[in-house]
């Protein structure tokens, strides 16, 4: 059975990855997430392709039905994908009751970019997040996958999908 810890491993596996030439969202090494999207060709950003790579993976891998996986090309159509989806779609934290994300929940900022939470934040960040066409500078217009620190107030939405998503013959046999 999967574990929503696979999805962040699966990302972590990524970092690393480059365009073949910088700032040009384009080349061998980023044409599996382009691939995973409705959108041919390339030279687009590819945040959200990215993401959805690694959730096609994650379902993939863990035998996982998740119904629709993604396919967008961009990041704020994750949201949409997620409440279409019926997963949990929430707002960044303001009080100490509300949610926090998790490691695997899917991020999306305010500045049209998005990723996957790793891990919990520290002194310096509220949390981290494996994120492709990103750049040292933590922009959205960027040239390879990284860990990078965020807080909050750069979020619009957090996607936590299911810890554990029904497998083909659990549901097969709920019928």
């Amino acid at each position: 059975m999967a574990d929503i810890n696979d999805l962040v491993n699966i990302a972590r596996t990524q970092i690393g990855t480059e365009e073949d030439d910088k700032h040009q969202n384009k080349g061998s090494a980023i044409l599996k997430y382009q691939q995973s999207t409705g959108l041919s060709g390339q030279g687009w950003p590819w945040c959200a392709a990215f993401v959805d790579w690694c959730v096609q993976q994650y379902a993939d891998e863990g035998g996982l039905d998740i119904t629709h996986v993604p396919r967008t090309t961009a990041a704020f159509g994750l949201i949409s994908w997620g409440n279409d989806n019926h997963y949990q779609v929430f707002n960044p934290p303001m009080k100490a009751k509300d949610f926090k994300p998790n490691p695997g929940d899917i991020v999306v900022y305010e500045f049209s970019h998005t990723g996957i939470v790793s891990r919990n934040g520290d002194s310096q960040h509220d949390f981290y997040a494996i994120e492709g066409n990103t750049n040292p500078g933590g922009g959205r217009d960027g040239y390879e996958v990284a860990e990078r620190g965020r807080n909050y107030s750069s979020v619009r939405k957090f996607i936590r999908l299911p810890v554990q998503a029904a497998s083909p013959s659990a549901s097969a046999n709920a019928a």
